[in-house]
């Protein structure tokens, strides 16, 4: 999907749009004749005769170049202007004239000279009357500041700003300059991590804007929401707010907006999971658009939406439209980044069809290459360096598909130079990852390592742009982000001589740990849409002598393991294995646990569980008793998150038989502290009656209630059980662990990660604040536990959902459930669990691992129901976090 602009873009304003509060046009109908000879004639001849010519012309021209993408022609036209103003003595036209002169900087990536612009306004308008025409250019000039410091990375200064000029425009009652102000101060919070809070700034935006009569303006500005709400991951509320923006274009008769509706729709479609959908909202676009942008957006969305398709004959058809559309656009940004989309969706054509037929591309590299180097051309012409470095990189990787690789190499630190002189991070990761391709397939592995190392720390300080900030790229982060890490580990494991694979040193076995860290506190704020994350280094010898940590990766050709004992040094090991292997393994074995009869379950549970053990456990197994381990915990990712690793099986024994088992989300996170060991003094919650069209759970009460005789417990269960009640309670007693029985679900998705109450569902971010609530509790909840919970059906990366929320809730440990299994094992298993938690001697993980043998004994020995013998009903219960 090509991303439509997340900011609600400032723009020019004209002495008629100032005095109105009018928003212009954003794209202007293209006549098939205007070509850049002409309009660098027309706008010499402008110049010549700038001293003749009013001020305000010389800014309406200034706005035509600016709304086709010439922003570097703009400039001297601006700059005429801004000189007759003063000439005149003009103070209100030379700030309007100074502002644009800001934007257009902005734009172009220039902060410095956008920043000088900008506090000219501001300085000369300090030195005018105080009236209402000059706090609308106060206003006008604060959201451009706001942008630009939103850009520079600060968020919060950003934010005051736009809350400033939100109280200027309330008070000259200018409420489409407030909504506009609103809309921005929902981006800037999401930058700072506070998601609940720009939630709660798009609702109040939403209803100001039901009080507004149906206009342009009106239509615009929903359409901008519908954006946001997308960006924010509120894809199902994107799209009722767009529905109502294309209602209203419909009826006001506005092709254009109508148009760029459809293809915003279509975006909001791909989140929804709803292909055929979008299709039929850009091609709708494509045929009612009036102008030659639009459409050409239109089909270059439809023509990347059929190569994530892999439909190559659709693809196809979608090419033959945008050449002659092409040609009709006068040098432009749009025209510049057009070519640049196209390239890229015709590379990935042709990588399809090179891969899945003999078929010859319809397009040859070189036509490809024409598109990127005009782009180049075009981009130089306007002085856009952003352009041009995004032109060069991905001519580079052409060059890299092509096997070019000096070429490739060449074209990309080019790209990356422009990228860094402009400090655009956000391309500069990508051109130093590409860079560490070309060079790791030139064999240059120390400057390749040192390439990719760098792009991993561009990502971190980035973690609020391009692993937070839009669900848009949390769908791509599998593709865009992730890869860099995985590959970079995959670099640093590999041996300096051949033939010796599990020989690695110890200093890049410890980058590798690092960067195996990196990725998940990446992952994880992709789930949660923030850089919400305190992480510090924890070395395993000062968290527990007796525990091991696995870091596991699953690279192209093999199952990589680290391994950290306290005081050994890191030991490497790895599994010949593929991908595809390890996730078939991985499915077999989970298909056999969800069928818990015995001759299934002896018939093909214990060989795929085996065959885990001896890829994670067996290859060091000698070690671990060596060292007096008694705690394993898994940092892990891929499929190997979805398994109860207390199930994995060496034969004869189960490894919870056999060890305390233990999920870290990341080392790093985790808060080396042990649970108080005096009296437990619990929260229990949960729901017994179907509710909200979830079955009942009718042995809560029995489980709520033998927690409550084994410990101090207070107990809100069925319609004492809101969020409200929860809060109150909270509020009022310090808890060191809090017991919640009811329905829920994890999700890769944060919005479809939630726990059922009475009367609602919360998701991450209200458990965090009904934890946080309580006034006395000054540390964190030791213990979370979610009963009844399980993964969500059909999501392979649904135990992300699960690690959020033990991450997010502020409690130093979580235990929770992969899938549901019946309430009576559960309401067995918890028993046996908080009788081992009353044992100031054991470890929380001891204590679930003591707990779920007891269950594992009393199947066998048939004190209660012998199905509970399988693995299914006993090992779906997993702690995450601080075991000790």
């Amino acid at each position: 999907m090509l991303k439509t602009c997340f900011l609600y873009s400032a723009f020019f304003i004209l002495p008629s749009a100032l005095m109105l509060g009018i928003q212009t046009k954003q794209v202007q109908a293209i006549s098939p004749n205007n070509n850049q000879f002409k309009a660098s004639k027309i706008n010499w001849d402008i110049l010549t005769q700038a001293s003749t010519i009013s001020a305000s012309r010389l800014e309406a021209k200034a706005q035509q170049l600016f709304e086709k993408g010439d922003f570097s022609g703009s400039i001297p036209l601006l700059e005429a202007a801004i000189n007759n103003y003063a000439n005149l003595g003009d103070d209100y036209g030379q700030i309007r004239a100074l502002r644009n002169l800001g934007l257009v900087y902005l734009k172009l990536g220039e902060w410095q000279n956008s920043e000088v612009t900008l506090n000219r306004c501001l300085n000369l308008i300090q030195q005018i009357s105080n009236n209402q025409k000059t706090a609308q250019l106060t206003a006008s000039v604060l959201e451009v500041k706001g942008q630009l410091l939103l850009s520079i990375g600060q968020a919060e200064a950003a934010l005051n700003t736009w809350k400033e000029a939100s109280q200027i425009y309330k008070e000259i009652e200018n409420y489409l300059g407030l909504i506009r102000s609103n809309i921005n101060q929902a981006q800037a919070l999401q930058a700072l991590g506070l998601y609940s809070q720009a939630f709660k700034q798009l609702e109040i935006t939403k209803e100001n804007l039901q009080d507004q009569p149906d206009t342009i303006v009106k239509v615009k500005a929903l359409q901008s929401l519908g954006d946001v709400l997308r960006g924010t991951g509120q894809v199902q509320a994107s799209q009722k707010v767009l529905e109502s923006s294309l209602a209203i274009a419909e009826n006001l008769q506005a092709p254009e907006e109508i148009a760029i509706i459809l293809i915003s729709l279509g975006n909001t479609a791909i989140l929804l999971e709803n292909p055929e959908a979008a299709n039929l909202f850009y091609q709708e676009a494509i045929e009612e658009s009036p102008v030659a942008e639009i459409k050409i957006q239109a089909i270059l969305n439809q023509l990347n939406l059929f190569v994530q398709q892999k439909k190559y004959f659709a693809a196809t058809e979608s090419v033959r439209n945008i050449d002659d559309l092409l040609n009709q656009l006068p040098i432009s940004q749009l025209a510049i980044y057009a070519r640049i989309n196209l390239a890229k969706s015709l590379l990935s054509l042709q990588i399809i069809v090179l891969a899945n037929s003999n078929n010859k591309p319809l397009y040859s590299t070189a036509k490809i290459s024409d598109y990127l180097v005009t782009a180049v051309q075009q981009a130089r012409n306007l002085g856009d360096t952003r352009a041009e470095s995004y032109a060069l990189g991905n001519l580079g990787k052409l060059y890299e598909h092509n096997q070019q690789l000096n070429e490739a190499k060449d074209l990309t630190e080019k790209a990356l130079n422009l990228a860094q002189a402009i400090n655009a991070a956000d391309i500069v990761y990508q051109w130093k990852w590409q860079l560490g391709r070309i060079l790791t397939a030139q064999e240059n592995k120390e400057d390749a390592i040192l390439a990719y190392s760098q792009a991993v720390e561009t990502i971190r300080t980035l973690r609020s742009d391009i692993v937070a900030v839009s669900s848009e790229l949390k769908f791509d982060f599998r593709d865009s982000v992730e890869p860099i890490y995985r590959e970079l580990v995959d670099l640093l494991l590999q041996p300096s001589e051949s033939g010796q694979k599990d020989i690695i040193n110890q200093e890049n076995l410890r980058k590798a740990r690092k960067v195996i860290e990196a990725l998940q506190l990446a992952k994880l704020d992709n789930f949660f849409r923030n850089a919400c994350l305190d992480a510090q280094p924890v070395e395993i010898d000062r968290v527990d002598k007796n525990a091991a940590i696995f870091y596991t990766i699953v690279l192209g050709d093999r199952l990589a393991v680290i391994l950290a004992i306290p005081e050994q040094p890191l030991v490497y090991y790895t599994t010949n294995i593929s991908k595809l292997e390890v996730e078939s393994t991985v499915q077999n074995l989970l298909d056999a646990m969800a069928n818990p009869q015995k001759r299934i379950f002896l018939e093909n549970y214990w060989e795929p569980a085996q065959k885990v053990y001896n890829w994670l456990i067996n290859p060091i197994e000698k070690q671990l008793e060596a060292n007096q381990i008694k705690t394993l915990v898994f940092v892990l990712e891929g499929n190997l998150r979805n398994i109860p690793l207390a199930s994995l099986y060496d034969g004869e024994k189960y490894l919870a038989q056999k060890y305390n088992v233990a999920i870290a989300p990341s080392l790093e996170l985790i808060d080396p502290q042990p649970l108080a060991r005096k009296e437990l003094e619990i929260l229990s919650m949960g729901i017994t009656e179907s509710r909200q069209g979830f079955p009942p759970l009718p042995n809560v009460r029995k489980e709520l209630e033998d927690i409550q005789n084994q410990t101090s417990s207070e107990i809100l269960l069925n319609e004492s059980f809101t969020e409200n009640k929860a809060n109150t309670e909270i509020a009022n007693t310090t808890y060191q662990v809090i017991h919640i029985a009811t329905h829920g679900e994890f999700s890769s998705n944060a919005e479809d990660t939630f726990i059922l109450t009475w009367d609602e569902k919360i998701d991450v971010e209200e458990l965090r604040n009904m934890i946080k609530s309580g006034i006395q509790q000054t540390r964190p909840i030791e213990l979370l536990v979610l009963s009844a919970c399980r993964t969500a059906a059909g999501d392979n990366r649904a135990t992300l959902g699960l690690a959020g929320i033990a991450v997010r809730a502020g409690a130093r440990s979580t235990i929770a459930s992969l899938w549901y299994v019946s309430d009576e094992a559960t309401a067995a298993l918890m028993k046996n669990l908080y009788q081992e938690l009353t044992n100031p001697e054991i470890t929380k993980a001891e204590a679930l691992s003591r707990a779920q043998q007891q269950l594992l004994k009393d199947a066998q020995t048939g004190i209660i129901n012998p199905e509970f013998e399988h693995p299914y009903f006993w090992s779906t219960f997993i702690l995450v976090g601080n075991w000790l």
